[in-house]
């Protein structure tokens, strides 16, 4: 972007074209008066409240800075005698517009302090007459309209970037105000808790409920930075700490959220100081035995434990572990990491599992959200083509099997932004979720029948010539294959499979094929299938017919389920790669690590996080160490995975609760949350972040990286007492990916997408100007396995189990926005927990009636694993014959119900797909 030079206040600053005077002014530094104005991404500017008035050289006219454009030789002056005396008029009149108790319940904000700098008489013009009582219905917002003085920035922030649609300025002149819905409290509203709002209102009339309690919280003693854990968008988080806990936390400016959060990314840290976080190392007593009915958890577990020191605990792991190893060998071990945690404690982990256990049985939850495997298979590379934010450049966007409103809540609004500004969406998805409102075309199928709608897809495209020709001649594999197996699947015979009218699939392959730049988004909905990797493949081949990837706008991207399964699978946390994906039988490739880290390495490719559990019934598996997952609840067919749990002769688990897995544990390691813990994290975009300690771990809690290095220690690994530093540049080394990277760099720039530019060799680390160069867009002219992507062959006709007349629905199980994955955080955060206190099941209410269900009586959810007791919702969302149950709930837990067959090429568990029954419990 070219740039100029303006002066302000006779200063003379750097200004880009298409900025305002007042973005050039803050971004240079000068501290320009401003109220309605917010120059954060996706903001316009208003206009309304007139403080940032200033004076222009050679104009009689005061202009607003944020509306004024920057251009070359302009002459600033917002310090003049005439733009001061108005803008303190302007600010006094604002003041007027909130009634006198208001101001007495505001005394910090933004507004008062503009009072104070301008110095202004707030009183000058009277007060409006208080007229309505604070409302504290919503659990985590508070609403003041005493305090409103009308700048429209909550509407902004409702209705322009997080395009919510809930926030409004309705009525006239003097009787406008800020509405809800059609007039709703707060509380009663459609409002997702996003909080936008509350952030950017300069007055308190929207605020955090913990900042408006009449005990008003202790003064903030420092704001602490870290990445939130909630999901893989990898959003930046101010936390505010007082008296060593989260009092509340806003959007930081990091590279993937732009200040932007979600409800879990605002009001889900108070989980970090929860009476139930662990603090000392744990030995099981002697007179507790496993028992497989145990179904415990929180403070129920520690009836079952001793405390014990660091070097006891530590001491009594490692010990477990190397008798089993030494008496059967190191095929009877398995670990269990998690994507939770940092890249460095994935890659210490994973190397002490092939190191000191001598096992390649390493595995952790991306296994239960893997969307990647298929787009390696077909580009070689393990990782999304093309960032979120290049949806702003796109025509048309596909999602397939993705409630990105509910799962990626920020990654959502930027599409939801994009859309706004004329994108077209595609949406796939057997539910009518609430993207469906902005979806051009809702193609909304049968569970399971993803194969046959895409096929149909594929072949219209294909037979009227829309496919890209160039791109399927010079860059792709497979295509007469796959030209033969679509035949079949004309959109006549889709609709009869998948439901949805003929004509609908075919508008959608045209306008997806035709379009100049198209993204395809992909999630869990197709994923978790045991033909979840044929979902992925055809949603991949359809894409690729096209020719859309490898341009700006177009490309492929998974949406991945948690904060770190980028960097978790980059650093090789999965039993059939080393890190950098690299070969477990290439003996060249299995050298090179065995020689780094002076040790004999197996072989063989390891099982999965499903197969280690059936493995461990099978006495395969004698001993288990699980750091940061929870499969006593993610699991599927939990009474199974129980069972198995119990029968471990050593089972170790680190996190930071005591989870329903520890109830199974023979020691308990107290660990660090991520945002007590230093390190990287890598996003779903491919962004490498640094993060530090936003306040220490509680009692004796290590971060999992050290812990891990402690157990090593105690094996009398060499490599035990590497920093954190010297960790990460190892893996920077070996991962083929991140080379190019190291700490010092990455810690000075905080941030990188990788890959970046290949330094000259010989040249040594490349200055920090030359590394921040990234690949945005990827494979313009070619693949990492080569030249051409590979079309793989499938045939997606399999299923789980299916419905029939003992069985007669099919359940799909999912996230709900408050809460994530088994709620071991998010239900011990008081606002997310009031928000959604309770496991419902939906179900539509043509079955509700059928069945005769009450939203007020609970029923029982049955399969062929087990049954639940929950109360039913009727919910128009849901198609008939279909019930769907959230996952995060221990009182009701879903993976009780499901089905433990997986994927043949992902080994992923069927979570969307089982045969079920519902009961009245009368």
């Amino acid at each position: 972007m070219s740039v100029f030079e303006i002066e302000v206040d006779g200063r003379t600053i750097t200004a880009k074209f298409g900025q305002s005077v007042l973005e050039a002014a803050l971004a240079a530094g000068v501290d320009m008066p401003h109220l309605c104005a917010c120059t954060r991404e996706g903001y316009q500017p208003i206009g309304t409240c007139r403080t940032c008035l200033v004076e222009l050289d050679g104009d009689d006219e005061l202009v607003p800075a944020c509306r004024q454009s920057a251009a070359p030789g302009l002459k600033v002056n917002s310090d003049s005698v005439r733009a001061r005396r108005t803008r303190r008029a302007v600010v006094e009149l604002l003041a007027s517009e909130m009634s006198k108790e208001a101001t007495q319940r505001h005394p910090d904000g933004l507004f008062h302090r503009l009072v104070q700098r301008v110095e202004a008489d707030a009183s000058r013009f009277g007060h409006r007459p208080a007229s309505a009582d604070v409302d504290r219905k919503h659990p985590a917002i508070t609403v003041d309209s005493d305090a409103c003085i009308r700048c429209g920035k909550c509407r902004a922030a409702c209705q322009d970037v997080q395009v919510n649609g809930v926030i409004a300025l309705a009525g006239r002149g003097d009787g406008i105000h800020v509405a809800f819905d059609t007039g709703l409290p707060m509380g009663d509203s459609s409002c997702v808790s996003c909080g936008e709002c509350a952030q950017v209102c300069p007055t308190g009339a929207l605020s955090y409920s913990v900042l408006s309690t009449i005990n008003a919280p202790p003064p903030i003693e420092h704001v602490g930075e870290t990445v939130c854990p909630f999901c893989s968008v990898g959003c930046r988080v101010d936390l505010h700490v007082a008296e060593d806990r989260i009092v509340y936390a806003e959007g930081a400016d990091g590279p993937a959220n732009h200040g932007r959060l979600c409800v879990k990314g605002r009001f889900g840290f108070s989980y970090l100081r929860h009476p139930d976080r662990l603090t000392t190392p744990l030995i099981r007593r002697d007179d507790a035995p496993k028992v497989a009915s145990h179904n415990l958890r929180g403070r129920e577990v520690l009836d079952l434990f001793r405390p014990a020191s660091w070097d006891e605990a530590l001491d009594h792991a490692a010990r477990g572990f190397r008798s089993l190893r030494e008496s059967r060998g190191g095929d009877v071990l398995a670990v269990l990491g998690s994507a939770k945690g940092t890249n460095e404690a994935a890659y210490v982990l994973q190397k002490l599992a092939r190191t000191g256990f001598g096992t390649n049985h390493v595995d952790h939850c991306t296994r239960l959200c893997a969307s990647v495997p298929p787009l390696a298979e077909a580009t070689g590379f393990s990782a999304v083509t093309i960032p979120i934010e290049q949806i702003a450049q796109a025509n048309v966007a596909l999602i397939v099997g993705s409630n990105p409103e509910t799962n990626h809540p920020v990654a959502a609004s930027y599409m939801k932004n994009a859309i706004r500004r004329g994108t077209k969406l595609i949406l796939i998805d057997p539910y009518c979720q609430s993207m469906v409102r902005l979806a051009t075309l809702h193609l909304q199928l049968r569970p399971g029948t993803d194969v046959a709608l895409l096929s149909a897809m594929t072949r219209l495209v294909i037979t009227e010539g829309l496919y890209d020709r160039q791109f399927v001649n010079e860059r792709l594999e497979g295509f007469d294959e796959l030209v033969q197996r679509v035949v079949p699947y004309t959109p006549d015979v889709a609709e009869r499979i998948c439901g949805v009218p003929a004509a609908m699939i075919a508008e959608a392959a045209r306008m997806f094929a035709n379009a100049p730049a198209a993204m395809t988004f992909w999630g869990m909905g197709a994923s978790q299938h045991v033909h979840g990797a044929d979902n992925i493949r055809a949603t991949i081949a359809f894409a690729m017919v096209c020719g859309q990837v490898g341009r700006p706008g177009a490309g492929l991207h998974p949406l991945r389920g948690q904060n770190n399964v980028q960097g978790s699978c980059d650093a090789g946390l999965m039993p059939n790669y080393f890190p950098g994906y690299r070969s477990l039988k290439d003996t060249t490739q299995r050298n090179d690590f065995s020689n780094r880290w002076s040790a004999e390495l197996p072989e063989e490719k390891g099982l999965t996080v499903v197969e280690i559990v059936d493995a461990i019934r099978c006495d395969r598996i004698k001993g288990l160490y699980v750091v940061g997952g929870n499969p006593a609840m993610a699991n599927p067919d939990l009474a199974a995975t129980r069972e198995a749990l119990a029968r471990l002769d050593h089972l170790v688990v680190q996190d930071i609760f005591t989870t329903e897995t520890t109830a199974f544990a023979d020691v308990i390691l107290p660990a660090a949350a991520l945002a007590e813990s230093a390190g990287t994290v890598t996003n779903t975009d491919r962004i490498i972040q640094v993060i530090e300690p936003a306040l220490p771990p509680p009692g004796d809690a290590r971060e999992d990286w050290a812990i891990v290095c402690g157990m090593a220690s105690q094996l009398g690994l060499p490599w035990a007492r590497m920093s954190l530093e010297a960790t990460f540049n190892e893996m920077a080394a070996m991962v083929p990916m991140l080379n190019g990277f190291n700490w010092r760099w990455l810690k000075n720039e905080r941030c990188a997408r990788y890959p970046i530019k290949a330094k000259d060799p010989g040249q040594g680390i490349q200055p920090a100007s030359a590394l921040t160069t990234s690949h945005d867009s990827l494979f313009a002219t070619d693949f990492p396995r080569g030249n051409r992507a590979q079309l793989a062959a499938l045939d997606g006709n399999r299923t789980s189990e299916l419905p029939d007349g003992r069985f007669p629905l099919t359940l799909v199980t999912g996230r709900l926005r408050e809460h994530w994955h088994t709620g071991s955080m998010t239900r011990r955060a008081a606002i997310l927990d009031a928000l959604s206190p309770e496991a419902l099941v939906h179900i539509n209410p043509k079955d509700f009636e059928r069945f005769d269900l009450a939203s007020d009586r609970f029923i029982r959810v049955e399969t062929r694993r087990g049954s639940v007791s929950v109360r039913p919702l009727s919910d128009r969302r849901i198609q008939e014959g279909v019930i769907w149950l959230p996952m995060s709930f221990f009182e009701a837990a879903a993976n009780e119900l499901t089905i433990s067959k997986l994927d043949d090429y992902t080994r992923v568990p069927a979570y969307k797909f089982c045969a079920a029954r519902v009961v009245d419990s009368r």
